[in-house]
């Protein structure tokens, strides 16, 4: 299934490109009266969103157009309002995979986030008592944008709303035998453990491979592309759809590239206090702090 001559994200434009698209980079926010809106901001602004003026849009998520009027962005607010469930795509890059010591599956490896993993891209990150050995996985995210079912892999584009970043925040302490029986979920789906955005950006202005990087504290931890991914958004969906309904609204998280905490010399876990940044290029920065709860 793997396909090592094609970029997972360079032949989206052939497929979905258009002469009118209703938004270049997505963004829900609060304005300065704390209003809600939808909001497309200038590719320019992406390290400067809070503070900024953009053009608001009216609609709902899947229905959006300009409505002519101006916002300045008070907060920044996860760009969807709420998700059926995250599809989270495992050991997707070849680099990660060889610094976990595992083989490269012949399909994806696929395991789930529960809804109320949603975080947005400046909240801070609660992390409960029982999370433990904490970690950052940065990730391109796909937001599917009409419900599916046995989608073929030359029609999977056209289900994209678009692409926005994440961060798989992972509990390893959970993962790792013998708690763990072999199943990734329950280490990654404690509430918060999936901030996403700030930005959605449209499909047809994504025509090379995007840069991934996570900083903590400031420093680099992963620096990737996503033409390293073993398997394209593509195939991906084809893949999870295989007798199974993917509903409008549901965030893929494509994987992460290598430099986890976990693999690093001293395993420098994530600790209270810590700030983790996750930036794609294209999409923006997220920048999220971890507060860890403390026995009382």
């Amino acid at each position: 299934m793997p396909d090592n001559q094609s970029s997972a994200l360079h032949h989206i434009t052939t497929e979905v490109m258009s002469s009118s698209v209703p938004f270049h980079n997505l963004i829900r926010f609060l304005d300065e009266s704390l209003v809600e809106h939808y909001g497309d901001v200038k590719e320019g602004s992406l390290d400067n969103i809070k503070g900024s003026r953009v053009e608001t849009l009216r609609g709902d998520l899947y229905s959006l157009e300009s409505e002519g009027q101006t916002a300045v962005v008070h907060e920044i607010l996860p760009p969807v309002s709420a998700a059926p469930i995250f599809v989270c795509i495992g050991l997707n890059y070849r680099d990660h995979a060889k610094e976990a010591e595992l083989e490269v599956p012949p399909n994806p490896v696929v395991f789930t986030k529960p809804a109320d993993a949603l975080a947005g891209p400046t909240s801070d990150i609660t992390v409960p008592i029982d999370a433990r050995m904490m970690d950052y996985e940065a990730e391109l995210c796909v937001i599917i944008g009409k419900t599916g079912k046995n989608i073929p892999e030359d029609e999977a584009l056209s289900y994209v709303l678009g692409f926005t970043a994440g961060n798989d925040l992972s509990a390893r302490y959970w993962q790792r035998p013998p708690q763990s029986g072999g199943q990734y979920c329950f280490a990654k789906s404690f509430d918060g453990f999936a901030p996403i955005g700030p930005t959605i950006v449209h499909p047809s202005l994504v025509t090379k491979p995007l840069q991934i990087q996570t900083r903590v504290n400031g420093e680099l931890r992963q620096n990737g592309t996503t033409d390293q991914m073993v398997f394209t958004v593509s195939q991906i969906i084809a893949h999870i759809s295989r007798g199974t309904t993917l509903r409008k609204g549901t965030i893929i998280m494509t994987g992460t590239p290598a430099g986890i905490a976990g693999k690093m010399p001293g395993q420098p876990w994530l600790k209270n206090g810590d700030v983790v940044e996750v930036e794609i290029s294209q999409i923006g920065r997220l920048r999220n702090e971890l507060v860890f709860e403390t026995e009382n």
